[in-house]
C-alpha cells in the first residue's frame, strides 16, 4: 500500500497557500471593485453638480435677459404712450389755431396787404413761439404807415392763408420736436429742449 504521510505535510501546505492566495485575490477584487464603484460615483457626483451649476448660471442669466426685456418693453410702453398723449394735445392746439385764423385777420382789419398784428401774433404762435410778443404793437387797422404804399388787396397771399401755413408747418415741426424727444429719451439721450 501507498503511504500518504509524506506527503499530507506538502498538500497541506500547498492547500493552505492556495487558501491564502485564494482569500488575497477575493478581497483584492472586492477592495478594487468597491474603489471603482466610488471613484465612478465621485465622477458622477462631480458632473452632476457642474450640469446643476450651468442650468443655474443659464437660468440666472436668462433671468436678467428677461428682466432688461422687460423693463425695455415697459419703457417703450410709457414712451409711446406720452407720443400719442403729445399728438393729441399738438391736434388740439393745431384746430384751435385755425379757428382763431378768422378772428386775428378780422381784428386786423382791411387795411393790412399782409400779416397785420394779431395775425403776425397768432403766425408767431403756430410756429410755436410764445403768444405774448411785446415786441409787437396792438392790432389796430390804422397802424399802416401809408395805405397808398400797399399793394392792391388782391395781391399776394391772404392773410388766412399766410396763417393755415404757419398752422400747418408749426404743428408739423412740433410733432417732429416730440418724436425726436421720445426717441432720444427712449435711447438714453437728452430731450431736445
Amino acid at each position: 500500500m501507498f503511504d500518504i504521510r509524506p506527503f499530507i505535510k506538502p498538500l497541506a501546505i500547498t492547500a493552505l497557500i492556495a487558501l491564502v492566495w485564494g482569500t488575497g485575490f477575493y478581497s483584492g477584487q472586492k477592495v478594487a471593485s468597491t474603489a471603482a464603484a466610488s471613484k465612478l460615483q465621485a465622477v458622477q457626483l462631480s458632473h452632476e453638480q457642474e450640469r446643476s451649476r450651468a442650468a443655474d448660471a443659464k437660468a440666472g442669466e436668462l433671468a436678467t435677459a428677461l428682466a432688461g426685456q422687460q423693463k425695455l418693453a415697459e419703457q417703450a410702453n410709457k414712451l409711446g404712450w406720452e407720443l400719442l398723449q403729445t399728438r393729441s394735445q399738438l391736434a388740439t392746439t393745431q384746430t384751435q389755431l385755425k379757428q382763431r385764423i378768422a378772428d386775428a385777420t378780422q381784428s386786423d382789419g382791411d387795411r393790412f396787404t399782409g400779416l397785420g398784428p394779431g395775425g403776425l401774433r397768432l403766425y408767431s404762435s403756430a410756429l410755436g413761439y410764445p403768444e405774448r410778443n411785446p415786441g409787437l404793437p396792438a392790432a389796430n387797422a390804422g397802424d399802416a404807415a401809408n395805405p397808398g404804399q400797399t399793394g392792391a388787396a388782391g395781391a399776394g397771399l391772404q392773410p388766412a392763408d399766410l396763417i393755415a401755413h404757419a398752422a400747418d408747418y408749426g404743428a408739423w415741426c412740433q410733432q417732429l420736436e416730440a418724436q425726436l424727444g421720445t426717441l432720444a429719451h427712449l435711447h438714453g439721450g437728452a430731450t431736445t429742449k
